[in-house]
């Protein structure tokens, strides 16, 4: 398996500062662990020699807990850098997912967007540890046994080689078992997406029984082949910590052997005893480990070819006049499982730098408007355009670098604020600082316990509806994007800061495309064009 081609060699590739802070962080616990086998050696032995009282004083107690609390002290910033590479790549996955995809669902990519993804966690949580023990626990290990007893790390180096000979052995079988997991997934993914779709016409039709069968024998399948990769991955394991285990049994003998006939005094045998077990334990793990990589490698090649074999769209923006006009023709939308269209030959014309604002009853499609116009769905009929580009035609990194969206309720990410605000971008914190201030945050955010740094979402502060709308309406000013959805942003403000929301509006809403849905007079007052849409049911032809 060449790890080059693999997502994990790609991502640390372009986090090469994270890769050398990663090594340092292994490389300092490994001498902290160097050291504290010293330091017990030194406290067995004082204790041993029967030196009075002196032979058991705190100091080297509280030196050793120093020692070993470091360790651990530098293995909680390792873990928290595994993780952050591991969100990183798994997002960078997904989008290309969704740019692939065009916006178009399918069962297929629904599970490779779920199970597949989340399946190459395994690269950074234990296949990235594994590999910094081997390229530095093992060859600090060995050298201290090499500067301390020749013959000891002469055994290291003979019986090294075995374990990965066994795990090459286990994986030519591991490899095809991973391959049909992955394929019984993708079967249930579908079956269960099918039954859930069709169980109404099912049920009439008295065949929901059938078909639930048919998605139990489709779960039986999977279990059957995730069990099988369970019983490979148990018996590396067990094979694996057999040989060492007789390894570092045969080190102990040698060791112990040679204390007794003379050849070797205790210090430097005691400490021997002590880090031989922590030479082999990246071995010992490697069982676990081989398993999850063989599983996060098969399931980077169904992404991978997914990827290659689904053309995402090309058009580019280079050639439209900034900020564009917007034009919808013809539009017909119907909701999937409904029959009545919300939206029917509608035809509408947003001109260009200025701010429409798209009004009406509830249920005329204001809100499903704005959705395809963000190229989150397809109309069923019609076209959207960009002055004379299409809209649905665009490539997504245009979209995305050319519309901002705002829905009704904005998601609040479990987050700092600055990441919620930024959307987990890089972004200097004086920029953030001005999009919450032409929000109307800044009193708000001044009286936030940790400021730009305060934890939102699950397990932290909890916004108000007013809050969530100007927090949703500053990454809107942050993303600073020639055209701009806002749905209903000042809904459930009082006056004073729907007013001061108005005034970020005008400011923001220079040589740019606003397009806005509301009711409130206020809003509609300002906007330089109103369109007013009527229901569906009323509507057989409306162009305005």
């Amino acid at each position: 398996m060449n790890l080059k081609k693999t997502l994990l060699y790609q991502t640390l590739q372009s986090h090469k500062r994270s890769l050398m802070l990663l090594s340092a962080l292994e490389l300092g616990q490994s001498l902290l662990l160097l050291a504290a086998a010293a330091i017990l050696t030194c406290i067995v032995q004082d204790a041993l020699a029967g030196s009075g009282a002196n032979a058991l004083t705190p100091a080297p107690f509280l030196c050793l807990l120093a020692v070993l609390a470091g360790q651990q002290g530098l293995a909680l910033p390792s873990r928290r850098l595994q993780h952050r590479l591991s969100q990183q790549a798994r997002l960078k996955m997904r989008q290309r997912l969704h740019e692939s995809s065009l916006g178009k669902p399918s069962p297929h990519l629904t599970a490779l967007a779920l199970e597949a993804c989340d399946a190459l966690d395994s690269y950074f949580t234990q296949v990235l540890p594994e590999l910094m023990q081997l390229i530095i626990v093992l060859p600090v290990m060995f050298c201290a046994a090499l500067a301390l007893d020749t013959w000891t790390a002469l055994l290291y180096i003979i019986t090294v080689p075995i374990a990965p000979f066994l795990l090459y052995l286990i994986g030519q079988l591991t490899k095809k078992r991973s391959q049909q997991q992955w394929q019984k997934l993708t079967e249930l993914t579908k079956g269960f997406r099918e039954l859930l779709l069709g169980m109404i016409s099912l049920k009439l039709a008295g065949r929901s029984k059938a078909q639930s069968q048919h998605l139990a024998q489709l779960t039986e399948g999977f279990a059957a082949a995730s069990l099988q990769v369970l019983q490979l991955a148990f018996a590396s394991s067990f094979m694996l910590e057999l040989i060492t285990t007789l390894s570092i049994a045969l080190a102990a003998v040698s060791i112990g052997l040679r204390l007794l006939a003379g050849q070797l005094s205790f210090p430097p045998a005691f400490f021997l005893l002590l880090i031989t077990p922590l030479f082999y334990q990246p071995l010992r793990q490697s069982g676990a480990c081989f398993h999850a990589l063989l599983t996060a490698r098969t399931a980077e090649q169904e992404l991978a070819s997914c990827l290659t074999h689904v053309s995402p769209a090309t058009g580019t923006h280079s050639q439209l006049q900034i900020p564009p006009a917007v034009r919808a023709e013809n539009i017909c939308y119907t909701y999937p499982g409904h029959s009545r269209p919300v939206l029917r030959n509608l035809s509408l014309t947003c001109p260009p730098g200025k701010a429409t604002a798209l009004t009406g009853p509830s249920g005329c499609g204001k809100s499903t408007l704005l959705k395809l116009l963000a190229v989150l769905d397809f109309p069923r009929q019609g076209g959207l355009w960009l002055n004379e580009a299409d809209l649905t035609r665009l490539a997504p990194q245009s979209l995305a670098r050319l519309i901002s969206y705002l829905p009704q309720e904005p998601y609040i990410f479990a987050g700092t604020l600055a990441e919620n605000v930024s959307l987990f971008q890089e972004v200097p914190p004086a920029r953030i600082e001005t999009a919450l201030r032409l929000a109307s945050l800044e009193n708000w955010r001044q009286r936030l316990p940790q400021g730009l740094n305060t934890r939102l979402g699950a397990g932290g502060l909890t916004l108000s509806h007013g809050e969530r709308k100007r927090l949703g309406l500053a990454r809107i000013i942050l993303q600073n994007r020639p055209i701009a959805l806002l749905d209903e942003p000042t809904a459930g403000l009082d006056e004073a800061t729907e007013q001061a929301v108005l005034k970020a509006l005008r400011a923001f809403s220079h040589q740019r495309t606003l397009i806005i849905v509301s009711h409130r007079p206020a809003l509609l007052n300002w906007a330089d064009k109103i369109i007013e849409l009527e229901p569906a049911s009323d509507m057989q032809h409306q162009h305005v």
